[in-house]
C-alpha cells in the first residue's frame, strides 16, 4: 500500500472516529431521534458536498456520465442507487438506531467492522486474492466483535 493511501486511511479513521462521537451526542438521551439525526446529517453533508462539487468541477463528470453508452450509464445508475440505499439510508439509520440503544464504545467498533463484509465480497465477486494476512485480520476482527458484544460474558451489559 502506498504512503499516500496510508495517510488517507489515517485521515479517514480520525474523521470517522470523531464523527462517531458526534453521532452519539446527536442521538443520545437529550438528542434527536435516529431518523431526524440521519436526515439532518445528510442534509448538511449534501450542502457541503454540493459546494465542493460546484467548486471542484464535478458537474463536468456528471455530464460525461450522461453521454456514456446506455449499458454503462444504467450500470452506474444502478450501482449509485444501491450504494445510496444501503450506505446512506439503511446503514446510517441502523447505525443511529444502534447508537440510541447501546454504548458508543461498543456500537462504534462493532459497526466499524463493515469493511470485513466488503473484503469478503471483493474476494468473492471482484476476484481479489485471499491472502494469509487478510484471513488472519478477518479472524482478529471476528474475535473483537465477540469480545465487544459481550457474547462470552455471563451478563451482556
Amino acid at each position: 500500500m502506498s504512503k499516500t493511501a496510508v495517510i488517507y486511511c489515517l485521515v479517514t479513521v480520525l474523521a470517522w472516529g470523531l464523527a462517531s462521537v458526534f453521532d452519539k451526542v446527536l442521538v443520545g438521551p437529550r438528542g434527536l431521534s435516529p431518523w431526524t439525526a440521519v436526515f439532518l446529517r445528510m442534509l448538511v453533508g449534501t450542502a457541503i458536498i454540493a459546494g465542493y462539487a460546484v467548486h471542484g468541477g464535478a458537474f463536468g463528470e456528471v455530464r460525461a456520465m450522461f453521454q456514456m453508452e446506455r449499458p454503462m450509464f444504467w450500470t452506474l445508475v444502478g450501482v449509485l442507487i444501491g450504494s445510496a440505499l444501503l450506505g446512506s439510508f439503511i446503514g446510517q439509520v441502523a447505525y443511529y438506531q444502534a447508537l440510541s440503544h447501546a454504548d458508543a464504545s461498543r456500537v462504534i467498533p462493532i459497526t466499524s467492522t463493515y469493511p470485513l463484509v466488503g473484503a469478503f465480497l471483493a474476494i468473492a465477486f471482484l476476484r481479489e486474492p485471499l491472502t494469509v494476512h487478510k484471513a488472519a485480520g478477518a479472524l482478529l476482527i471476528v474475535a473483537g466483535i465477540i469480545l465487544l458484544s459481550g457474547a462470552l460474558s455471563q451478563q451482556s451489559a
